[in-house]
Formats: C-alpha cells, structure tokens, sequence
C-alpha cells in the first residue's frame, strides 16, 4: 500500500484534493489543445486567452505541489 501513498505523501495531499488538482490540470489541458487545433484550422481564429504556451507553463508552476500548499 505504501506504493499508492508514496506520492501523496510527497506533496503532502489527500487522495481527493490531488485527484481534484490532476484533473484540474487535465481539463486545463484539454481546452488548450481543442482551441489550437481550431486556431491550426483556422489561423484568423485566436485562441481563448490562456491557453497559450506561457499561460500553460505558469499556470503548470502554480499547479506545483510546494506551491499547492501555500493555497491550503
């Protein structure tokens, strides 16, 4: 069992508060993709504001776990 609760352990979260953070930032992901993939299709189409790669990486480095604590 210590396999499955090492990571939590790490950056020191619940099961459900990491599940809620990973997906989060898999949604985040998701939108980022479908947006581009439109603004590859359609150049004169901008992509929604943050969704682009700077927004992505800063909002990746608040995502980060000694990061996630200063929000608890």
């Amino acid at each position: 069992m210590k396999f499955f609760t090492k990571h939590l352990d790490e950056v020191g979260e619940s099961y459900f508060k990491h599940a809620m953070h990973a997906l989060s930032i898999s949604c985040r992901y998701q939108i980022a993709a479908y947006t581009q993939f439109v603004h590859a299709i359609f150049p004169f189409v901008a992509p929604t504001p943050g969704t682009d790669v700077c927004s992505m990486i800063n909002y990746l480095e608040k995502k980060l776990p000694e990061n996630r604590r200063d929000d608890c």
